[in-house]
């Protein structure tokens, strides 16, 4: 069992990396879609038609989309000032309560998300630009996708400090604590 979850983290780790890509090329597009509109703006005095609405839109994906992969290379805040002084036992306890809760918060955020952006789906709801309508819909599907990669993170993170033990503590870890799950 313990392999199999090595194996599921790993996978799920290279999608949140792709899903991290995916972000990063997102916030190179958006800006070169600001630059272009402010030179737009300024040389030709017409901005790109949509630009604003659709850099607003881009920015919840290049937001929520790193999320699960922040908590997949877990560099993510750690403070152990408390809990540095808890038998391994305790921490791993703990670390596997606030891992479980993450994930119930995560789904319920996803839950909710998804259920507000099928409902801007089903009316077509818009935004009303200078010069274009624009979709609103695509955008908040990204809030529900990156919601969800991060509770399937939280998750299996739960599952793992069960069967390997881990008890989250970064203070003495490895730059890539992958490979310190992986030697277990």
């Amino acid at each position: 069992m313990k392999q199999q979850l090595l194996a599921t983290r790993h996978a799920m780790g290279r999608v949140l990396y792709w899903a991290s890509v995916v972000a990063g090329v997102i916030t190179f597009i958006m800006m070169w879609l600001i630059d272009i509109n402010a030179l737009s703006r300024k040389v030709f005095n017409a901005p790109v038609p949509g630009g604003v609405e659709f850099t607003q839109s881009l920015l919840t994906v290049a937001i929520m989309l790193p999320f699960g992969y922040v908590l997949f290379k877990r560099e993510h805040v750690n403070t152990v000032f408390l809990t540095s002084n808890f038998p391994r036992s305790v921490t791993r306890w703990l670390h596997f309560f606030w891992m479980s809760v993450g994930c119930l918060v995560f789904a319920a955020v996803t839950y909710g998300t998804f259920l507000f952006a099928l409902r801007s789906y089903n009316m077509g709801e818009q935004v009303w630009g200078a010069t274009v309508r624009f979709p609103l819909y695509p955008a908040k599907f990204a809030v529900s996708l990156g919601t969800a990669l991060i509770s399937i993170q939280f998750a299996l993170d739960a599952l793992l400090s069960l069967v390997t033990g881990d008890d989250g503590d970064l203070s003495a870890a490895d730059p890539d604590p992958e490979k310190a799950l992986l030697h277990v």
